[in-house]
């Protein structure tokens, strides 16, 4: 991490301890100064002074201010947030010999540490707490340039006093949370000052880690590994005990640290020197080059360099025309500013592929973690508020629950046009199946099958059959019921001539489902056939064959995307379909893209038929847990399950222990299902060992090369950085020059960011960015090994349709001979020769994570949580852990107490994007001021200076696509953003300009 916060060190005397830590200086102490706006009302700059360092931390203020300790009579003094230099920045600056660079950390700490002290300095307004208030805050800055290894290590501790002057001159105890939270948000900023200011001294820099960590070009990664002996050691402790989470590293890191030797600067001297004989020449020859790159240049070559880096900037970053997110720039010529500029595009497109709706401070994050150089915390804050301004941001009503919301008036859009769809289709449609008839049918075809319909399940029939909604909803809890449902209907229908044809957003479910007799697509091959890139629909012979006439049913509808459902509603009114029915559970887990359409459909009173009662879990305990976690009362739902809630300091093991001691028997019937891919790994390999040692595993091993996809937004896949030789990069659609297939990635070249594609032999030159940002069918993929035995199961990772391979598919390994795969399947069995490409898209099956087990039902489950997986821990997820199982289950973790309010506290969805603007009611069309969150007056749209700024962009854009040409470009004029379309004719309308397609694979959201 690199801004890390922790408790103050030094005990009685912390004044010593970080003035005298370590330094490579000839004192053996480093430079210090105090901070903050409360510390220079306090009289408090230059030099910390030890005395008066020591004075504040205990709470005795200049003036005789004094700061009462707490009602215990204890105080907590501050705490330490340790602003760390990446390490090629350390080498340049302390090996180097740049001096410049100290400074230049100096100063983004400095400049970090003052936007922190405005945008999270907060106190208590009184006693109570009941609010905070803003707090000018002291803090006192230590600068230090050795690691406990002696390795060189640029690094700043800004203790944070437990004090804050608040505005009414009173001072008392700082709130310190939000500085301690924030810390990689804080980091992030950091890191942005740091690049400006390098940029600045002639550095080129590379953002290559999360939080924009970045390191200077030029330095060779073995120069940085030769002066990083700590990460060394710190990875070899993980490597030994198994771990490889952030969160074990810093644990390791702290826990694991050596004790300050006397003598360390004299012993630094010396080792530096005897590196630097190796490796010195490859670092100064970086800073020489640093220092020519500032030489005096001709304004003339100055502005050529601009002018050619912002052509490449805004040609291969976002296409010829300008978006709304980069609209309305006042002064193009301003670095800076083009940089926020393009780095809130960034966040907020990375953002908007996987939420309806973010908080401001995720856009900060995001928006620092892509920043191209000269891009500042402040300067992208400034972009956000001009962006509201112009209405292309929305922020939720101010003093509501959402202020602090952001969303796009593309998702606003997204949403209104599938909420007005459904509105206007509500009594419109013509019944597949008069009423009479459809009830007879839904009877008949019951008492085939030797049962009833209970009243809730032939409501939901007939609304399917002989309802006049054009989209109907049908909220199905878990375990209600649904798959029984669709095959009655189905049959039903058939008797009438009326067709049924089943659309899932995983393959998995495909599988469960198999064997109903139904007709079945998954969704991403029906968008993908039958959509276009502006959204809507190809009409096509083959496409009216698919849904002529029919009902389509899109099962599992809470996990499809906004944008998803509104192309599906493009296609299903292209088709000629009779009606389309949405069937999902808004409790299960949602999307892993944008919106939650099934549960804002509900929200807004659309006509919904319900199935509630619970068919699934036979047993009294079960069906009460089952409502009990649906309801979100994760507490009652432990303490009714009592033993069956098991606490150990191993929870996987102890869970593999469980499902080892059942009969085989038993085993067959009985799931193990975890709430993460970490989780499901250490499962997985302790019952293979398990069954190893029993035998059922055979005693040859065949290793598979497989590969796994990395879960990137597109904005992600268009950043270099995320890229590396060895990978594989699928396409499934040709874009930027690249046709449908497998590439092999090769080395990428610093600096510019280009990497090597090769594929049957060819080999091309390839910028991610030319990437469109919009587009879709790409993916990255990770090599990896596994290995298999007779008697594993598995499942299909990837799809080959002429052989009945479907992703998600499982299938047994019964026999290897000569390194050919025999596998079984439910239906079929397949031979996966040595040289078969689909042998690289199988993986191990006897272990699934709760987003693959979403739709299955398991007589038995045994299940794995732990309670810090803080991403990972919802309320829906849970929903679906606990309702998978009929008979019985087991819930193991390492504490149940932390667990419990881990869940509890996370809902697990994320609000609508109208939920940030309730009175853009779909019905009305009307139109709001951005600037006050207010209905604008009718036939009156106010026209903010960010919106008349618009023209300048447009035609930047436009002429730097002309250059070259020898062209005259016409410069579109728009004043401000057009307001939203309101659908009122079409029963099913048409989808957003944007159709977001995911391609088949399984939506793996694991952290």
């Amino acid at each position: 991490m690199t801004v890390r916060p922790a408790g103050l060190a030094g005990g009685g005397d912390a004044a010593a301890y970080y003035a005298a830590d370590n330094y490579y200086t000839g004192e053996q102490e480093g430079p210090s100064a105090w901070g903050g706006e409360g510390a220079a009302e306090l009289g408090l700059a230059g030099h910390v002074d030890g005395d008066a360092f020591n004075a504040v931390l205990d709470g005795r203020l200049p003036g005789g201010v004094v700061i009462a300790a707490g009602g215990d009579g204890t105080r907590n003094p501050g705490f330490d947030l340790t602003f760390n230099a990446p390490k090629s920045v350390s080498l340049v600056a302390l090996i180097g010999g740049d001096a410049r660079v100290v400074a230049a950390h100096a100063r983004a700490v400095s400049a970090t540490m003052a936007w922190a002290e405005a945008r999270f300095g907060q106190a208590r307004s009184s006693k109570g707490g009941e609010t905070l208030q803003p707090a000018r805050m002291v803090y006192a800055l230590f600068q230090h340039d050795l690691s406990r290894k002696l390795d060189p290590h640029l690094h700043t501790h800004a203790v944070v006093v437990n004090a804050g002057l608040r505005a009414d001159g009173s001072w008392v105890a700082l709130n310190n949370r939000p500085l301690w939270k924030q810390s990689a948000l804080i980091g992030a900023a950091y890191h942005a000052e740091l690049r400006l200011e390098l940029g600045k001294l002639g550095y080129e820099t590379e953002i290559n880690g999360k939080h924009g960590q970045f390191d200077i070009l030029g330095i060779p990664r073995d120069v940085i590994e030769t002066f990083s002996v700590r990460r060394e050691e710190i990875l070899q402790k993980a490597a030994e005990l198994g771990l490889t989470s952030p969160r074990a590293m810093e644990q390791i890191a702290t826990r694991s640290r050596d004790a300050k030797q006397a003598g360390d600067a004299q012993a630094a001297r010396a080792l530096w020197v005897q590196k630097a004989v190796v490796h010195g020449p490859a670092i100064h020859g970086v800073t020489q080059a640093a220092h020519d790159m500032v030489r005096p240049r001709s304004a003339l070559a100055a502005v050529r360099d601009w002018g050619a880096a912002l052509v490449e900037r805004v040609t291969r970053g976002f296409g010829p025309s300008p978006e709304p997110l980069l609209r309305g720039l006042d002064d193009a010529r301003r670095g800076g500013d083009l940089a926020s500029a393009y780095a809130v595009a960034a966040g907020v497109r990375h953002l908007g592929e996987r939420a309806a709706s973010f908080e401001h401070r995720d856009v900060l994050t995001a928006s620092l973690a892509m920043a191209e150089k000269g891009a500042t915390v402040r300067g992208i804050e400034a972009r956000i508020d001009a962006l509201r301004q112009a209405g292309v941001l929305i922020a939720g009503p101010r003093g509501s629950v959402h202020a602090d919301r952001l969303t796009t008036r593309d998702m606003l859009a997204t949403e209104k046009t599938i909420l007005s769809a459904v509105r206007a289709g509500v009594g419109t449609a013509a019944p597949p199946m008069a009423t009479g008839m459809a009830d007879a049918a839904l009877s008949r075809v019951a008492g085939a099958h030797g049962v009833t319909l209970a009243g809730e399940q032939r409501q939901a029939g007939l609304a399917m059959l002989a309802g006049t909604d054009r989209i109907q909803l049908i909220q199905g809890d878990a375990g209600s019921g649904k798959s029984f449902l669709f095959e009655t209907v189905s049959r039903a229908g058939a008797e009438g001539g009326v067709g049924l044809l089943v659309l899932v957003p995983q393959n998995k479910l495909m599988e469960e489902m198999a064997g109903r007799g139904l007709e079945m697509r998954s969704l991403a091959s029906v968008l993908q056939a039958h959509g276009r890139s502006d959204g809507r629909a190809r009409a096509s012979e083959a496409l009216s064959t698919l849904m002529a006439g029919k009902i389509v049913v899109l099962e599992e509808a809470s996990m499809v995307s906004s944008r998803q459902l509104a192309g599906l509603i493009d296609v299903v009114r292209a088709g000629g379909a009779a009606k389309l029915v949405m069937v999902g559970d808004v409790r299960q887990i949602a999307s892993p893209g944008a919106g939650r359409p099934f549960a804002l459909l509900q929200e807004a009173g659309m006509p919904t038929v319900r199935l509630a009662e619970n068919r699934r879990q036979q047993t009294d305990t079960l069906r009460e847990a089952a409502l009990l976690a649906r309801e979100g009362r994760i507490g009652d739902t432990v303490a009714l399950l009592g033993d069956r809630v098991c606490e150990s300091a191993d929870p996987a093991a102890a869970a593999v222990a469980e499902y080892l001691a059942l009969p085989l028997g038993e085993r067959e019937r009985t799931a193990l299902l975890t709430s993460g891919h970490v989780l499901r790994e250490a499962v997985l390999g302790a019952v293979r060992d398990g069954l190893m040692a029993e035998g059922l595993l055979g005693p040859d091993a065949v290793t598979l090369r497989v590969w796994d996809n990395l879960n990137l937004t597109r904005e992600e896949l268009r950043q270099s950085r995320h890229w590396a030789e060895g990978m594989r990069l699928d396409i499934y659609r040709h874009q930027a020059g690249l046709v449908p297939g497998a590439y092999t990635v090769g080395a990428t070249e610093r600096g510019t960011g280009i990497v090597r594609l090769d594929r049957d032999g060819d080999t091309r030159r390839f910028d991610p960015r030319s990437l469109h940002h919009a587009g879709q069918g790409a993916a990255l993929a990770v090599p990896g090994v596994i290995e298999v035995r007779e008697g594993d199961r598995l499942v299909f990772t990837g799809t080959d349709k002429a052989r009945g391979m479907t992703n998600g598919t499982a299938v047994r390994l019964d026999r290897i001979e000569g390194g050919t795969l025999h596998l079984s399947g439910r239906d079929r069995d397949h031979v996966i020769a040595p040289d078969d490409p689909m042998r690289e898209r199988l993986g191990h099956g006897a272990v699934l994570n709760m987003h693959r087990a979403q739709g299955i039902t398991v007589d038995r489950a045994i299940t794995v949580m732990d309670s810090h997986d803080r991403l990972l821990n919802s309320q829906s997820l849970y929903y679906v852990l606990q309702t998978r199982a009929r008979e019985d289950m087991t819930l193991h973790t390492d504490d149940r107490v932390a667990l419990v309010a881990a869940i509890e506290g996370h809902r697990g969805d994320v609000p609508h994007a109208l939920d940030l603007a309730p009175e853009l009611s779909p019905s009305g069309g009307e139109r709001f001021d951005p600037t006050t969150g207010e209905l604008a007056p009718a036939g009156i749209v106010a026209e903010s200076a960010e919106s008349r700024d618009v023209r300048l962009l447009d035609a930047m854009s436009a002429a730097l696509q002309a250059i070259g040409k020898e062209e005259i470009v016409a410069v579109p004029v728009l004043l401000v953003p057009e307001p939203v379309a309101i659908v009122q004719v079409e029963p099913i309308a048409p989808s957003r300009k944007e159709l977001e397609i995911e391609i088949s694979r399984d939506f793996d959201m694991d952290m």
